[in-house]
C-alpha cells in the first residue's frame, strides 16, 4: 500500500500544480518570458514531487525534520488541490453567466473588449486566485499547528434498558482514527491520552484507524493503551487503515502488546455484576471491498454467538454505516471513521451526503454514538472538527 499512496500523491500533485500554472500563464503575460517561465517549470517540478519523495522518505527512516516537510508539503498540495477545484468552478460560473446575459445569436461576431478591460479582469482574477489558495494554506498550516493538538473531552450519557444496577456510571473512554504514524506519535498520544486518563475509565476502546499505513505503528500505540488504568483494560478493533497495512499484523501486535482485539468476537465484561454486558467487535467494512485471509468484513451474528444472548450488548464497529444494520441488535453501537468532517466547513457539502457524520444517533431502540477521532487522515490538519476522546456514561434505562 506504501508504493500506491505515494504513486496517488504524485498524480495528484502534479496535475493540480501542472492546471495552477497554465492559468497563471493566461492571467500574468509576463510569467511566459524566461527566466521566469523556467522558473515557473521548476517550482511545478519541484512541489509535484515533493509530497511522494517525502512520503516514501518518511517511511524508510524516522525523523521529525521529515514528518514537517510531509507535512507541509502535503498540505500544501492539498491546498493547491482546494485553489483549482474553487477557482475552475468559479470560472464555470463566470463563463455561464456571461453566455446568458449575451443576446439572442446574430449572424455578426461579438466585439472583443477592450484591452485595459481584458487586463483589469486578469488582474482580478490573478489577484483572487492567490488570495485564495493564500487562506486556505493559511487555514490548513493553523489546523495543522493548532487544530489537530486541541483534543476535546465529550461526555455521553447512555441508558441501556437491562443495564445491571450494579454497574450504574460504568464510564468508557473511547479513542477511534489514531492514525499513528508520521503525523501522530509519542507526542501527539501523550497529549491526547491525558485527556483519558482525565476520563476515568472503567474501559478504553479503540475503534479502529489504530495506524495510518504501517503496522509496526501498532507497537507505540498499544503502549499508550495500556497506560491507561481502566479498570477492565483496552480493546481494539480494526479499520480501513489497518487493512491497508495489514490487519493480521496490525492485530498481531497490538495483542503482543497487551491490548485485546475483537475481530468478529464477542465476550463478557463483570459477569459477576449482575451478569455484566456483552463487548462486541467486528471486522471493518472494508474487508467486504478487498478480503484478505480471515478479514472478510464485519460479521456480527458470529459475535453475538460467543456470548449469553440475554446481555446487554455494546457493539465496536469502525464504520457508523454498518449501525444501518446493527440498529436493533445492539444497545449502543461505538464508531468513528469520519474524522467530524475534519476541515470543516470544506468538507460541508460531501458530508451533506452522509448518513452518519458525528455525535449521537437513534433507530429501532438503538444508540449509535460517532467519534470525530484523533487523528487526521489525508492533510494533516483539522478546522471546525477538534479531535475527540469521549467519556460514554452508562446508567440502566
Amino acid at each position: 500500500m506504501r508504493f500506491p499512496i505515494s504513486i496517488l500523491y504524485l498524480v495528484i500533485s502534479t496535475t493540480v500544480h501542472v492546471i495552477a500554472a497554465k492559468w497563471l500563464l493566461t492571467r500574468t503575460p509576463a510569467l511566459r518570458k524566461q527566466p521566469l517561465r523556467a522558473g515557473l517549470v521548476l517550482a511545478v517540478a519541484l512541489f509535484s514531487v515533493l509530497p511522494a519523495a517525502a512520503r516514501l522518505m518518511t517511511w524508510m527512516t524516522s525523523s521529525s525534520l521529515l514528518a514537517l516537510l510531509l507535512a507541509a508539503t502535503v498540505l500544501e498540495m492539498f491546498a493547491m488541490v482546494v485553489t483549482v477545484l474553487l477557482v475552475g468552478l468559479a470560472t464555470l460560473a463566470r463563463r455561464a453567466a456571461s453566455r446568458l446575459r449575451r443576446a439572442p445569436a446574430v449572424a455578426s461576431a461579438p466585439e472583443a473588449p477592450p484591452a485595459p478591460v481584458l487586463a483589469r479582469r486578469e488582474a482580478i482574477e490573478r489577484l483572487a486566485g492567490v488570495g485564495l489558495y493564500g487562506v486556505t494554506a493559511g487555514s490548513f498550516a493553523w489546523g495543522m499547528a493548532r487544530g489537530r493538538l486541541d483534543f476535546a473531552l465529550e461526555e455521553v450519557v447512555v441508558k441501556i434498558a437491562g443495564w445491571p444496577k450494579a454497574l450504574d456510571g460504568y464510564v468508557i473512554a473511547q479513542v477511534s482514527d489514531i492514525h499513528v504514524g508520521a503525523f501522530i506519535g509519542d507526542r501527539e498520544l501523550a497529549r491526547g491520552f491525558e485527556l483519558v486518563r482525565r476520563a476515568k475509565p472503567d474501559l478504553l476502546v479503540a475503534t479502529g484507524d489504530l495506524v495510518d499505513f504501517v503496522a509496526e505503528s501498532a507497537d507505540t500505540l498499544a503502549r499508550h493503551l495500556k497506560d491507561i488504568p481502566a479498570r477492565d483494560g483496552a480493546v481494539a478493533i480494526v479499520g480501513n487503515h489497518d487493512h491497508y497495512a495489514g490487519p493480521d499484523e496490525v492485530i498481531a501486535r497490538l495483542r503482543r502488546g497487551g491490548v485485546r482485539v475483537l475481530a468478529n468476537e464477542g465476550l463478557v465484561l463483570r459477569p459477576r455484576d449482575g451478569g455484566g454486558f456483552a463487548l462486541l467487535g467486528v471486522d471493518d467494512l472494508q474487508g467486504r471491498r478487498t478480503p484478505q485471509p480471515g478479514f472478510s468484513g464485519p460479521d456480527l451474528a458470529r459475535a453475538l454467538a460467543e456470548v449469553p444472548p440475554d446481555l446487554p450488548r455494546i457493539l465496536l464497529a469502525h464504520q457508523p454505516n454498518y449501525f444501518r444494520e446493527a440498529a436493533g441488535r445492539v444497545a449502543l453501537q461505538l464508531s468513528g471513521h469520519t474524522h467530524g468532517g475534519q476541515i470543516r466547513p470544506l468538507t460541508t457539502p460531501v458530508t451533506t451526503f452522509w448518513e452518519f457524520v458525528r455525535g449521537r444517533y437513534e433507530r429501532q431502540g438503538s444508540t449509535l454514538w460517532v467519534n470525530r477521532g484523533f487523528g487526521t487522515s489525508g492533510p494533516p490538519s483539522r478546522v471546525g472538527a477538534p479531535p475527540e476522546i469521549t467519556r460514554i456514561v452508562i446508567v440502566s434505562g
